[in-house]
């Protein structure tokens, strides 16, 4: 009998401790608008800095055709009960990627870490989809135009000014018309990226830099 009553008080404090918890609001950074990403229970706001959100383009511009680009945001500042957060990353579906590879056709792959004028380090996976089959000379050439392209890119603008470019397609669209001129392609895709250092400004005025993940280095 009293372990039935100690297992019932129990449950019950469990459930006193989730009724404890608020609800903290959750918005995606200004260059997505600052839309609402839902909600998160904490006992304090503290608790819910670092934590990671999952939406889809789609969910921020309400444009159907992009219901296949996944964006990952991070929580990192609070105003109030208001949670604000950074772009994390993002990656296309495996069935939208699925959906592009065709027989007889080349499909190349780049993987390219960069830093942004302003000190962000990303980790960026281009992706390039041939008319029909190439030679391996021709992938290395159009794998090099991948680099300078995205490096380019990347080297000129700011953190905020590279992610629109690379998620709205401008960047993918500047590789497609470099790379087409060594051989006719169907489609170029940024397939995926990573946030792998944030610059930090401390009271100091003096920029250092964060890991995000102390494995990102490494991670593919």
């Amino acid at each position: 009998m009293s372990s039935r009553s100690s297992g019932k008080s129990g449950t019950g404090q469990i459930k006193d401790k989730w009724r404890m918890k608020k609800w903290f609001s959750i918005y995606s950074p200004k260059i997505f608008g600052e839309v609402s990403l839902g909600s998160t229970p904490a006992f304090e706001v503290s608790q819910a800095i670092g934590r990671k959100v999952e939406t889809t383009l789609y969910d921020l511009t309400g444009d159907f055709s992009t219901v296949y680009v996944h964006i990952y945001f991070k929580i990192y500042r609070n105003e109030g009960d208001r949670l604000f957060t950074q772009f994390a990353g993002h990656e296309l579906s495996r069935d939208y990627i699925r959906s592009l590879v065709r027989r007889k056709s080349s499909k190349i792959n780049k993987v390219i870490d960069i830093t942004t004028k302003d000190g962000y380090t990303l980790r960026i996976k281009t992706l390039a989809l041939t008319a029909y089959r190439i030679h391996r000379d021709q992938a290395t050439v159009i794998r090099k135009i991948m680099e300078d392209v995205v490096k380019k890119s990347a080297e000129g603008k700011t953190f905020d000014e590279f992610i629109q470019e690379m998620i709205f397609g401008n960047l993918a669209n500047n590789i497609f018309n470099e790379a087409k001129k060594i051989a006719p392609l169907r489609k170029a895709e940024i397939e995926k990226s990573k946030v792998l250092l944030v610059p930090l400004i401390k009271e100091s005025e003096k920029e250092v830099t964060q890991t995000v993940e102390s494995s990102a280095a490494s991670s593919g």
